[in-house]
């Protein structure tokens, strides 16, 4: 059962199958979930509404798949089934920049990305049905735009690590999973369609299952975390673009620079606010951001995450060596020194004492 594509059709009696059920689940989750989307007030409207018209265009292609399962029509569905995979990748791509980027707004420029959805539907009224010629065409345009969308994560990353001190509300690994889980689903459908069929016992598709699992993850998910989450700013993006400028040996000013940035660091310990980010510290230090960038990177050697991160870890070591209060714990410690990860912490602190944050602490109260 194609669920990118399309599917030659075959003559059978009307039944109402376990796969039949499976779409029909589909399509009804589909449209609740994105009338929930449509409907939910939060910050990330623009991203509801673009996970809600993905959903809708998935509900519009099973309803087209289960019409043509119970031969309900005789309308040839292939011509027009194609069109719809055509649109996931688009909407998919600008979903997932609507969360990466805190200023994305939807321009009339996107609807571009729309143009052979468009194209093909419209075709077989022509009498030219490009489904039924390149169809197959779909499944490269979906590649090119999850290729996209994971460029963008890529760089928001490393946006993310010159700009924040972690990642606790700028984690986007659920839409990392987005787009492994629809992956997943593309590459199945395309072993279905051009190798061999893929099907459970009693006929049941194995697409239709993983996009099930799909309708309900985004949905879970997308509708859950986006108001967690807060994306980068235009200016951290353009930030990032300096960070790879390297200069020589720091000259009077740059050192004098330099020295008011320890001395802050030393006196007010800035790091141990969990939610410090590039623009709080720039702005305590009346440096301007790009600025404090350029130094971090080119001076301490280090990002802007990493370079809190290690003064984090050595004020942690220095509570665990000179503990006043022998009852003090490791979360109470991971708490002072400025995390709000219990893994983050103790994967960070590994790396950089080649101890866990229980070993080390063992090790140095019984010196």
């Amino acid at each position: 059962m194609i669920n990118f594509a399309y599917e030659i059709k075959s003559n059978r009696f009307m039944t109402i199958s376990i796969t039949n059920i499976i779409s029909f689940i589909i399509i009804f989750q589909s449209i609740l979930f994105a009338f929930v989307l449509f409907t939910h007030r939060g910050q990330k409207k623009v991203s509801n509404a673009l996970l809600a018209s993905l959903l809708l265009v998935l509900a519009s292609q099973f309803s087209l798949f289960l019409i043509d399962e119970l031969d309900l029509t005789s309308i040839n569905i292939n011509s027009f089934l194609c069109v719809f995979g055509f649109a996931y990748g688009p909407l998919l791509f600008l979903y997932s920049n609507s969360l990466i980027f805190d200023y994305f707004k939807f321009k009339p420029k996107y609807l571009y990305h729309f143009i052979p959805s468009l194209i093909i539907l419209i075709s077989p009224f022509i009498g030219y049905p490009l489904c039924l010629k390149i169809g197959s065409l779909l499944y490269l345009s979906l590649g090119v735009y999850v290729f996209l969308a994971v460029k963008g994560l890529v760089a928001y990353r490393k946006i993310v690590l010159q700009t924040q001190s972690s990642f606790s509300r700028k984690n986007l690994i659920w839409l990392k999973w987005t787009m492994i889980i629809f992956s997943i689903t593309l590459f199945l459908d395309i072993i279905n369609q051009f190798i061999f069929p893929l099907y459970f016992p009693f006929k049941i598709s194995v697409t239709h299952l993983t996009i099930l699992f799909f309708v309900n993850w985004i949905f879970y998910k997308g509708l859950k975390q986006p108001q967690l989450f807060l994306g980068i700013s235009e200016t951290d993006e353009s930030i990032t673009k300096d960070s790879t400028k390297k200069d020589k040996e720091p000259n009077e000013d740059v050192k004098t620079e330099l020295n008011h940035i320890k001395k802050y660091f030393e006196e007010n310990k800035p790091y141990t606010n969990s939610e410090i980010s590039l623009h709080n510290l720039a702005v305590k230090l009346q440096i301007p951001e790009r600025r404090l960038s350029y130094l971090i990177n080119n001076y301490f050697n280090q990002n802007f995450m990493g370079f809190i991160n290690f003064y984090r870890i050595e004020y942690a070591k220095e509570c665990f060596t000179n503990s006043k209060d022998p009852k003090e714990t490791i979360l109470e410690v991971m708490y002072d020194v400025g995390f709000s990860s219990k893994s983050s912490f103790n994967t960070i602190f590994k790396q950089s004492t080649g101890f866990t944050p229980s070993e080390f602490k063992k090790k140095h109260s019984s010196l």
